[in-house]
């Protein structure tokens, strides 16, 4: 990945990988990004706005992968922060704990109303109480990393608030709270 390299190579600092100015694309990359100005399939480093794109928080990959196949995924993305970032994962849930029933909310309801439902069930809650704000602080990116201000046609809240009542709004300020833990961080990657 040319990103992790250039990190190695230029000596930068491991905090990059949350906030980090810059990243690689091509054109197919750029036009996902909205990136204007780049032409052909060789990767080119652009500088990006860190509160949307810099770090692997808002990279593509990372958000695909953090997803569900026809949706995003809250939950996936939060135990990924969690684990890779925080070295804070939680215990693997219960082995009676159901999935999430989307039939029990409105069709028209958000993810974000939808997991707020499914975390009324204390069994659930314990986990999905540090897993899911931090999952929501992504959901400005759809299941494939696209910029988004919608959800089911209704805006995008990419608010969190923490178990220790840190409060958070949109994909920009959760990488300054995750700075903000960042011997979490290093501890994590060393």
């Amino acid at each position: 990945n040319l990103f992790f390299e250039s990190i190695v190579k230029e000596d930068r600092s491991l905090l990059n990988f949350i906030d980090a100015d810059y990243t690689f694309v091509n054109e197919a990359l750029a036009k996902h990004y909205g990136i204007d100005g780049i032409v052909g399939p060789e990767f080119q480093r652009v500088t990006v706005d860190p509160n949307e794109r810099g770090g692997l928080l808002g990279q593509a990959s990372v958000l695909t992968v953090t997803s569900l196949p026809t949706r995003t995924s809250p939950v996936i993305r939060g135990l990924w922060v969690l684990e890779n970032m925080l070295d804070s994962a939680p215990p693997p849930p219960p082995p009676d704990v159901p999935p999430l029933d989307d039939a029990k909310v409105e069709a028209t309801a958000t993810l974000r109303q939808k997991l707020e439902a499914h975390r009324a069930n204390p069994s659930c809650a314990s986990c999905h109480d540090r897993m899911d704000p931090l999952g929501f602080g992504l959901e400005n990116y759809d299941a494939i990393g696209a910029w988004r201000a919608e959800d089911n046609k209704q805006p995008v809240d990419s608010s969190g608030v923490l178990p220790d009542g840190q409060t958070f709004a949109g994909p920009g300020e959760l990488k300054q709270v995750l700075l903000a833990r960042k011997t979490d961080f290093t501890r994590c990657l060393t």
